[in-house]
């Protein structure tokens, strides 16, 4: 049977429906065209989730940045001017905090960045072969292309024996050439992708550079507030006028902390009347525990409950606690199970957290290096909710604890086991 394009009566109608079969196919969009839909997606929002995290790091640097230089800014002007050594001491404590926060966020955002390498770089090696792979395909089906010429499809359509035959011969060279065109959007989408993992990678390298480099100048800062501190303190402990200034400092802070608990006294009568204040109201037996408590952490008792008087320059002072000298960053536990009522900074107290364990009880936790839980948190016996530290303190690394019946300050000792 001779091919069909001899047959002269029909060949034009046969080339131009040949023709409208593959224009038709090769208009048509290419499902294939773009890399592994659901893996591409599942990519995209992992990315993105990643990257609005590091964002927000981005936003709590520059705001910290922002205060720690308004801080030391402030720190300049007041330096010569601030003769009270205890005024410079809490200047220099707040500067050290500061920039122990700001350390530890550039430290946090360093380990998202270099998480983030690690996904790009293995990103780009997996993107990288992909694309060599598309790349060969590619190109040995161009080759193929030009050994055949331009126009080996059509000829072999047309020199089909049968219309069954043109039309089966139609639908498979319009299949190869929608797959070649396929092949094309695939290598180009690789490569854009090859490039965009690769801008990403060169832009968290220099970052983490900048923010390793920073960081070294935040922790030479850091050392030198440390040494400051130190000299302060040792200023402070053997000047008898600075020693007058601590006492009155603390009976400050004492007075503070009564009309603190004053205001959460107020505010547990409410919610126990049934006031709309949104909490619960917290029915401990608490003083049922005299006696029975665990100690807030592991230490010996520096100074006791009472009247305390300085053995070197006989100043007097009214400790409404226990101080137990501890380790640095020694667990500071919850006593009893309560509600986190408070967590701030007190001049003379330093860092501070209140526990609210109901029927009119509270328990103070004082000078820590850090707090562990946030306000309104209850939280139970034995559960850590801080670190020991020396922040605000005079006399070194100890936990200041108080236990108290609303504003009437309790002898600790007498209530541990």
């Amino acid at each position: 049977m001779a091919p069909l394009i001899s047959r002269r009566p029909g060949a034009a109608t046969l080339v131009a429906l040949v023709a409208f079969l593959l224009g038709a196919t090769l208009a048509t969009p290419c499902a294939h065209a773009q890399p592994s839909a659901a893996d591409s997606v599942a990519a995209v929002r992992a990315r993105a989730q990643t990257d609005t995290e590091i964002e927000g790091q981005r936003r709590e640097l520059e705001s910290l940045r922002q205060e720690l230089d308004q801080r030391r800014e402030r720190s300049k002007e007041l330096k010569g001017k601030e003769k009270n050594l205890l005024g410079q001491l809490r200047e220099t404590e707040k500067n050290l905090q500061l920039t122990m926060r700001y350390l530890n966020a550039l430290q946090k955002r360093e380990r998202a960045l270099q998480g983030d390498l690690g996904d790009a770089t293995s990103e780009l090696a997996r993107t990288a072969v992909q694309l060599e792979t598309e790349r060969r395909r590619l190109g040995w089906r161009l080759r193929e292309i030009y050994k055949r010429g331009r126009s080996w499809e059509l000829e072999h359509v047309l020199t089909a024996r049968s219309f069954g035959e043109l039309v089966a011969r139609s639908y498979y060279m319009a299949r190869i050439a929608k797959d070649d065109r396929s092949r094309m959007l695939l290598t180009q989408a690789r490569r854009v992708e090859v490039q965009d993992n690769k801008t990403r990678l060169e832009a968290r390298k220099r970052e983490i550079d900048r923010l390793q480099s920073e960081t070294d100048r935040e922790r030479r800062a850091l050392a030198s507030l440390t040494g400051e501190r130190r000299r302060l303190l040792q200023r402070i402990r053997s000047d008898s006028k600075s020693n007058e200034q601590a006492a009155a400092e603390l009976e400050r802070a004492r007075k503070r902390i009564l009309g603190l608990i004053d205001t959460l006294e107020r505010q547990r009568i409410a919610r126990e009347r049934g006031a709309p204040t949104g909490e619960a109201p917290l029915l401990g037996d608490f003083g049922r525990n005299r006696g029975r408590l665990p100690w807030p952490a592991s230490g010996k008792v520096a100074r006791g409950f009472g009247q305390q008087t300085n053995p070197r320059f006989g100043t007097t002072t009214f400790n409404s606690g226990i101080d137990i000298a501890a380790s640095f960053g020694t667990a500071i536990t919850a006593v009893s199970k309560g509600r986190v009522e408070y967590v701030n900074w007190l001049e003379g107290y330093g860092k501070c957290v209140i526990l609210n364990h109901g029927g009119a009880y509270y328990t103070l936790y004082a000078h820590a290096s850090e707090i562990t839980v946030p306000v309104g948190k209850e939280v139970a016996a034995g559960e850590t909710i801080g670190r020991v530290g020396d922040t605000g303190s005079t006399s070194g690394t100890v936990l200041h604890f108080e236990i108290r019946r609303g504003k009437e300050a309790l002898n600790p000792l007498e209530w541990f086991r």
